[in-house]
């Protein structure tokens, strides 16, 4: 290849221009919550739904286009780094998306988007079986650009629907561009991406709780509370890096290994399925920030449906992320996720501490719970290997 190429055929792993690149967006899902300071309403979670659905799609171009892309060319980093420095301009605005600085996050997500699209043009311009998905995808994501920038102008209710029109634009545009050829995919590199942004998301939750702290009187229930929504967190990392993001992994390898076209497995499992699942860190995210402001307080039903819901969306998610990539049904961890989710929501008259320690200690059997099922696994994977 030539020494002027931006695009590399070699298997790499995240680099550090892709890490600070993550933190960036994530730095947006603290931002998110703030949609929350009204309360939970059925507004506020849709503009923080479309809110974010933007700010993954933009994160998730990228993360496709770096994937085929020499990540440690000074040229490619460069763009990165001007693409993350406008990306934080976005995330600056995004507790206001839906008010004065609409204009801001929409004009701000354009040039990210469109950064991300010439990146993926000159990458894959030396690359016949890449050249026309980067064109046709580039070509038909401008009706969902337009989409964003006429949202953000006419404002009011039609901005929900102008964003809510990018986003069938934008799934449409991915479909089409999948179809008009082939992208070159290294496997490890897009898990470890998606692994790391949720790793920092669940850091940032912990940060949420931090800062919710700093403003308080330590009292007995904010200590129970505080505690609580450190275990819980441990208990989400848990549910997520311990086995099953091992078991999706390997799944999706031995698939490639087997010279199967796994490019629509990933956009499944990863760039779709993930959405929900980092949705559900902001619930939760919201319903802890809800508990610290009042800690001696009944948690209201608003607050618990945020943390069970979350809790279903990003644990039950993962279990669907397994199941969309050929690895079984994780019925274990789908009963234990429900039953928890239902008995934070219905539990009521009790301090707001209570919910937070069902979750954890919903997360805690459904750790012990798959290490006992793992065990069991072991004589039968010797028995077949025999």
């Amino acid at each position: 290849m030539a020494k002027y190429s931006i695009s590399t055929p070699d298997d790499q792993t995240a680099t550090w221009v892709e890490l600070f690149f993550d933190l960036i967006f994530v730095f947006s899902i603290t931002q998110l919550v703030g949609l929350f300071h009204d309360g939970v309403t059925w507004t506020s979670v849709g503009q923080a739904t479309l809110a974010f659905w933007l700010v993954w799609w933009a994160w998730g171009q990228f993360t496709w286009v770096l994937n085929a892309a020499d990540t440690k060319n000074s040229a490619v980093e460069l763009i990165t780094l001007l693409a993350g420095a406008v990306a934080f301009v976005m995330a600056v605005t995004v507790p206001d998306a839906f008010g004065e600085r609409a204009l801001w996050f929409a004009i701000t997500y354009v040039v990210v988007r469109i950064i991300g699209l010439v990146l993926s043009i000159l990458t894959s311009s030396k690359t016949d079986n890449q050249q026309s998905v980067a064109l046709t995808f580039a070509v038909l994501s401008l009706g969902g650009l337009g989409a964003v920038i006429a949202g953000a102008i006419a404002g009011d209710v039609a901005q929900y629907w102008f964003w809510g029109g990018a986003i069938v634009l934008d799934m449409f545009a991915a479909q089409l561009g999948a179809k008009s050829g082939d992208w070159r995919m290294q496997v490890e590199h897009f898990s470890e991406r998606h692994g790391l942004f949720v790793i920092i998301a669940l850091g940032e939750s912990l940060i949420i709780a931090a800062h919710g702290l700093t403003g308080h009187e330590w009292t007995v229930e904010l200590a129970i509370f505080s505690i609580g929504a450190l275990a819980m967190t441990f208990g989400l990392w848990w549910s997520y890096f311990a086995s099953a993001k091992d078991d999706l992994d390997r799944v999706i390898e031995e698939k490639d290994s087997r010279g199967v076209n796994v490019t629509e497995l990933l956009r499944d499992v990863f760039s779709m399925i993930h959405f929900p699942m980092l949705l559900g860190i902001i619930g939760i995210a919201v319903a802890v920030e809800e508990g610290i402001a009042h800690p001696d307080h009944v948690l209201e039903l608003e607050a618990r449906l945020m943390l069970g819901i979350g809790m279903i969306l990003f644990v039950g998610g993962m279990a669907l992320a397994v199941f969309r990539a050929g690895g079984g049904l994780q019925l274990r961890r789908l009963v234990i996720v429900l039953i928890t989710a239902l008995a934070v929501i219905f539990v009521e008259g009790t301090e707001s501490y209570v919910p937070i320690l069902i979750a954890t200690a919903g997360l805690f059997v459904l750790a012990f719970a798959e290490k006992i099922g793992e065990k069991a696994d072991i004589p039968e994977a010797a028995e077949v290997a025999e």
